[in-house]
C-alpha cells in the first residue's frame, strides 16, 4: 500500500512539473500570434554518440516579442532539406505566446516570467516537431520497430492466433538485430549520380573506437577504429556551404581540423560525399575481429 502511494505521488509530481511546459508548447500552436524575426546564424555539425553518429542542423532566429524589452534568440533543430532553405539574415515568421495567453496551470505564470517556458516557434513547426526530428537523428528505426512489435503482439494475442510464443521470439530477435545493425558503424553512402569533385576543409573529426557502447556498457574495442570526418564545402550552384560526413579507417589519412581535402559528391545531394584517398575497410575488420 505504501509503495503504491509513493508511486502515485511520484507520478503526480512528474505530471505537475511537466504540465506547464507541455501546455505552453501546445498553446504556442493554438494561441500564438505571428511576429517577425530573422535568421541570425546557421550551424551544421556531425556529432558522435558512443558507437554511432548523427547530424545536427541548427538555425538560430533573432526576434523581439511584443511584451519583451529586448531581443531573444531561438535555436531550432531542422532536417537538412529544411535547413538549406534558410539563409543568414532572412526574414522569417514565428508564432509567439504572449504572457496573457500562458496557460492557467500551476507554476506556469512563474516559469513564464523567468523565461523557462516555450513561447516561440518557427512558423511551419508544431509542438512535437523537435521530438520527431531528434528521434529521427538518434534512434527512430529502433523505436519504430519496438512499437510495431508491441502492437503486432497485442493484435496477435487478441485474435488468438496460434504460435504466439514464436511471434514473441521473432519480434525480440528482430529488434535486437536492428539494434546491432544501427550500432555497428558502416560507411556513408557512396556518391553515384551526377558526381562532382570539389575542394573541402575538415570541420570536425571524431573517433569511434568501441562497438555497441552506451551509457551502461563500454562495449567492445573496435579492431579498426573509425574516423567520423565532417567536411565542409560549397557545392556547385550553391552559395552556402554544406557539411558532408564520411566514415573512414582511422589512420588511412592524416587529418585534423582545417585540413584541405578533395571530395567526390552528388550534385543533387551534396551531403553524399567521399573523401578521396581514404580507405573504408572497418566494417569487414570489425566484423571479423581482426
Amino acid at each position: 500500500m505504501l509503495r503504491t502511494l509513493l508511486a502515485i505521488l511520484i507520478l503526480g509530481g512528474i505530471a505537475l512539473i511537466t504540465l506547464p511546459f507541455l501546455m505552453s508548447s501546445l498553446y504556442v500552436d493554438q494561441r500564438g500570434i505571428e511576429i517577425p524575426g530573422h535568421v541570425y546564424s546557421k550551424r551544421e555539425d556531425a556529432l558522435v554518440h558512443y558507437s554511432t553518429w548523427y547530424r545536427s542542423c541548427e538555425v538560430t532566429v533573432e526576434y523581439q516579442g511584443p511584451d519583451e524589452s529586448g531581443v531573444t534568440f531561438l535555436k531550432v533543430e531542422l532536417p537538412p532539406d529544411r535547413y538549406d532553405s534558410f539563409r543568414r539574415g532572412q526574414q522569417v515568421t514565428l508564432h509567439y505566446l504572449r504572457r496573457q495567453d500562458i496557460p492557467d496551470v500551476p507554476f506556469a505564470k512563474t516559469l513564464g516570467q523567468i523565461g523557462l517556458l516555450p513561447r516561440a516557434r518557427l512558423a511551419g513547426l508544431r509542438a512535437f516537431s523537435g521530438v520527431i526530428i531528434a528521434a529521427k537523428q538518434t534512434g527512430l528505426p529502433v523505436l519504430g520497430a519496438f512499437v510495431a512489435s508491441v502492437l503486432l503482439l497485442v493484435l496477435w494475442r487478441l485474435s488468438r492466433l496460434p504460435g504466439f510464443a514464436w511471434a514473441v521470439a521473432a519480434c525480440v530477435l528482430g529488434v535486437l538485430a536492428l539494434v546491432l545493425i544501427t550500432e555497428f558503424p558502416l560507411p556513408a553512402t557512396a556518391p553515384t549520380t551526377a558526381v562532382r569533385r570539389g575542394a573541402a576543409k575538415v570541420k570536425s573529426i571524431d573517433t569511434i573506437d568501441r562497438l555497441f557502447s552506451g551509457s551502461r556498457t563500454r562495449g567492445e574495442i573496435a579492431s579498426q577504429p573509425v574516423s567520423v570526418v565532417g567536411v565542409e564545402f560549397i557545392p556547385e550552384g550553391r552559395i552556402e556551404p554544406v557539411l558532408a560526413v564520411d566514415l573512414i579507417d582511422e589512420g588511412s589519412l592524416l587529418l585534423r581540423q582545417g585540413t584541405a581535402v578533395t571530395v567526390d559528391y552528388e550534385l543533387t545531394a551534396p551531403r553524399t560525399a567521399y573523401v578521396l584517398g581514404a580507405t573504408r575497410n572497418f566494417p569487414r575488420r570489425n566484423f571479423n575481429g581482426a
